[in-house]
C-alpha cells in the first residue's frame, strides 16, 4: 500500500510538472499550485477516506465535511492559511483547525482568502492539461453538489422574506445560551431538499438540506456574492455560463 500510495504520488507531481511546463504558471503561485495538487490525488485521498463522525463531524461521504476531511492532509485549514497567506476566516470558532461543533458561534469567512482562491483557480482553469483533470474531476465528484447548492442560493434569492426571517432565526438561535444546534434549520428547507431529490439532478438529499444553510450563514457575515461568484466561475468553464 504505501509503495502504491509513493507511485501514485509521483506520478500526481509528474502530471503536475507537465501541467506547469505548459502554461505561464509557476511555482511561485502556491495558490494554484495547491488547487492542481488536491484535483490531480482526489480519487487517491477518497480511495482511503472512511466517514469518522467524532473526527470529521459527519457520517457521511457527501457534502462539504467530508470533502473538508478527505482532503485535510493536503489541504487543512492551516494548510489552506499558509498557502494563501491569508486568515481563511475573520471570527468564529475555527482557530487552527474546522470546529464542528460550536452551537454558539460560526465561521465569518475572510473575503481577501476567497478573491485570492478565485483568482488561483481561474488561473489554474487557463492551463489545458489540469483543465481537463479538473473536468473529469467536477464532473465525478462536485457536479452534484454544485448544482445543489447553485440551487439553494437561488431558493433564498428567489424568497427574499423567507431568507430575511431565516437570518434572524439563526442570528437568535447562535445566541442563545444553547446555541443552534445540530441542523438548526434543515426543517425548513424539507420541502425545497425532497423536490431536488426527486428532480432531474436526482441531488444528494443531505446535501440539499445543508445548502441553504450554508447561504444563510453567508448572507450573515456577507460572502454570499464572494462564493456565488466563485461557484459561477467553477460551473460556467465547465457546463458553460448560467
Amino acid at each position: 500500500m504505501r509503495n502504491l500510495l509513493k507511485l501514485t504520488l509521483a506520478s500526481a507531481l509528474l502530471i503536475l510538472a507537465t501541467a506547469f511546463t505548459n502554461s505561464t504558471t509557476t511555482a511561485t503561485e502556491p495558490g494554484v499550485f495547491k488547487i492542481m495538487e488536491v484535483t490531480h490525488l482526489w480519487d487517491l485521498l477518497k480511495s482511503n477516506y472512511e466517514p469518522d463522525r467524532e473526527r470529521d463531524g459527519t457520517w457521511l461521504e457527501v457534502g462539504l465535511r467530508s470533502k473538508y476531511a478527505m482532503a485535510k492532509n493536503y489541504a487543512s485549514l492551516s494548510i489552506l492559511e499558509e498557502t494563501f497567506d491569508e486568515d481563511v476566516f475573520l471570527r468564529g470558532p475555527h482557530q487552527g483547525e474546522m470546529d464542528f461543533n460550536s452551537t454558539t458561534s460560526f465561521g465569518y469567512y475572510n473575503p481577501q482568502f476567497i478573491a485570492k482562491a478565485h483568482d488561483a483557480i481561474a488561473t489554474a482553469l487557463k492551463n489545458p492539461v489540469f483543465s481537463k483533470v479538473a473536468e473529469a474531476f467536477y464532473t465525478k465528484h462536485l457536479r452534484s453538489m454544485a448544482h445543489t447548492y447553485y440551487s439553494g442560493f437561488l431558493y433564498l434569492e428567489q424568497n427574499p422574506e423567507i431568507r430575511q426571517d431565516l437570518i434572524n432565526e439563526y442570528v437568535l438561535m447562535v445566541a442563545q445560551p444553547g446555541g443552534a444546534g445540530d441542523g438548526s434549520l434543515q426543517e425548513h428547507f424539507r420541502e425545497f431538499a425532497e423536490e431536488l431529490e426527486k428532480g432531474p439532478q436526482k441531488a444528494d438529499v443531505y446535501e440539499a438540506f445543508t445548502a441553504p444553510s450554508f447561504w444563510v450563514r453567508r448572507h450573515i457575515d456577507g460572502t454570499a456574492d464572494d462564493f456565488i461568484k466563485l461557484l459561477e466561475l467553477v460551473v460556467g468553464h465547465f457546463e458553460g455560463a448560467k
